[in-house]
């Protein structure tokens, strides 16, 4: 339906354009675009190229005589050999012309080689369309857009820097997590303690306050259950804050470390003296936790939906099982149970940041695009000491693979290990100030990617002017010696930033 409204729209425009100028001109412009006009343009079914070739839409702009497709076809699509189809009124001449490899052109009379081959390869073809009485004739520009990098290859593209929020000197560690609706900040200087918080990380807008912990609070533990904050104590006792950790109350509960949550639940893990048991709050069942299971160094938790299953997920990857083995083991919870989603992780690693992150997709055989959950694990340790590097599954934590290498962090973002990655959405638009942020370069793109003002005409009258953008923010973490990065950097991705079409 869209695509339909698409090209009446380009029509109505052409149209409103023949007819709004004085009359001598207007009978000209009438004649020369009805004798000449494109009614529709289209490729010939092809299998070998692109399964429902033929349905891969274009835009006919008869005001500036251009066809193309606006939505690109896949990376690595061939379009050196495509048979097209073209509905005009009866013409005296319909020609394309095409540029060969040695940079010859090459003319195809349509209309008595229909079934010839066109190379788009080498840049536009031209089609020209002469009436059948000869006295008009018109030039159109045809442009079939293929994305020239892989949709897998993603690139950091704005990347910003700016210090933890805390109104602390010298801090020595932090955790940050995130509520229903606020990102908290915990810091200390190992005295004192201060808590950060805002609706928006990209906002100078963080309200600080000091936290009445009558306790010795384990930071590293620091964990939201929807609204509510939790933490234990340097003895294991869990403690809650209902008021963005003012105030602090005793559960009355001992555990050995908090893994995360599912909805207003606490998950965590207690010890009696032999086993580890898998433990809620407000308590429920107590289980015994599986022979594998981490007891810490686990990642952050993500949660996701699958259509697998009736309920949410909520994920963990690495970390070490009570015999102190490190594992490649990705864990999930429906609600009800533990279980082991993958054992696939490409490194056995603890203390990672894990994510979800949205990409875009697009089904060839309807070319509809839709967003798709992916889960990136970001550094950590490793058997080899600190990582920087990005790990990426598209099917929801069952299969891993290292990321392409425009995912990485840039160089300038050093390693670390147990930092958080939170993910909040900025409104886009084309004058932005980067306030308090720092700006850093972005990875040095290479020769094919695509630019970022790059796109074919728009479809509509008006382009979005505005648009949403996710950006991950990644807090603190800690370096080879323990030693605290007092910064937080905020990032995005560049296909992210793309003024969307309309």
């Amino acid at each position: 339906m869209l695509k339909k409204f698409a090209i009446i729209l380009v029509a109505l425009v052409a149209t409103t354009s023949f007819f709004g100028c004085n009359q001598t001109d207007d009978t000209e412009n009438e004649i020369t675009y009805a004798s000449t006009m494109v009614r529709s343009f289209k490729l010939k079914p092809n299998a070998y190229v692109l399964s429902a070739l033929d349905t891969v839409f274009f835009s006919i702009d008869l005001a500036n005589a251009k066809i193309f497709n606006a939505d690109s076809l896949p990376y690595g699509t061939r379009i050196d050999k495509l048979v097209v189809d073209i509905a005009t009124d009866a013409c005296k001449t319909v020609e394309l012309t095409m540029r060969k490899n040695d940079g010859a052109d090459t003319i195809v009379n349509y209309l008595t080689n229909s079934t010839d081959s066109i190379n788009f390869a080498n840049g536009p073809v031209n089609l020209r369309v002469v009436s059948y009485d000869g006295k008009a004739e018109r030039n159109y520009e045809i442009k079939v857009n293929v994305h020239t990098v892989i949709p897998d290859s993603l690139c950091w593209s704005e990347i910003a820097m700016r210090p933890l929020p805390t109104s602390l000197s010298n801090i020595t560690a932090q955790r940050s997590v995130a509520t229903t609706d606020k990102a908290v900040c915990l810091t200390t200087n190992g005295t004192d303690f201060c808590i950060a918080t805002t609706a928006d990380p990209a906002t100078e807008q963080w309200e600080t306050s000091t936290p009445n912990f009558q306790f010795n609070p384990d930071i590293n533990s620091l964990t939201a259950a929807e609204a509510t904050l939790f933490i234990l104590d340097d003895a294991g006792a869990l403690y809650s804050s209902d008021d963005l950790g003012a105030t602090w109350n005793a559960t009355g509960e001992t555990w050995s470390a908090i893994v995360g949550n599912y909805g207003s639940t606490l998950l965590g893990l207690t010890y009696n003296g032999a086993k580890y048991m898998h433990v809620t709050y407000p308590a429920t069942t107590v289980t015994e936790a599986e022979e594998k299971f981490p007891v810490s160094g686990f990642s952050s938790q993500c949660t996701i939906t699958s259509r697998w299953t009736q309920n949410q997920q909520k994920v963990i990857a690495g970390g070490r099982d009570a015999a102190g083995n490190l594992n490649r083991l990705v864990w999930g919870f429906d609600g009800t149970n533990w279980a082991v989603l993958s054992k696939s992780l490409p490194v056995a690693v603890e203390h990672a940041s894990l994510i979800k992150f949205n990409v875009a997709k697009t089904d060839t055989l309807t070319w509809q695009t839709r967003q798709i959950e992916t889960l990136l694990l970001i550094g950590g340790k490793t058997p080899k000491g600190i990582s920087n590097t990005t790990y990426i599954s598209y099917d929801l934590g069952i299969n891993w693979k290292q990321a392409d290498d425009l995912l990485q962090l840039p160089e300038y973002i050093q390693p670390r290990y147990n930092a958080q990655a939170l993910v909040y959405n900025t409104t886009m638009s084309v004058n932005r100030a980067t306030s308090v942020w720092q700006p850093y370069p972005a990875k040095q793109l290479p020769g094919w990617w695509l630019p970022i003002d790059y796109a074919p005409n728009s479809r509509a009258v008006a382009p979005i002017e505005e648009w949403e953008c996710p950006y991950i923010y990644l807090f603190g973490g800690y370096n080879s010696q323990g030693n605290l990065f007092d910064s937080v950097w905020k990032g995005t991705i560049l296909r992210l930033m793309f003024q969307p079409l309309q």
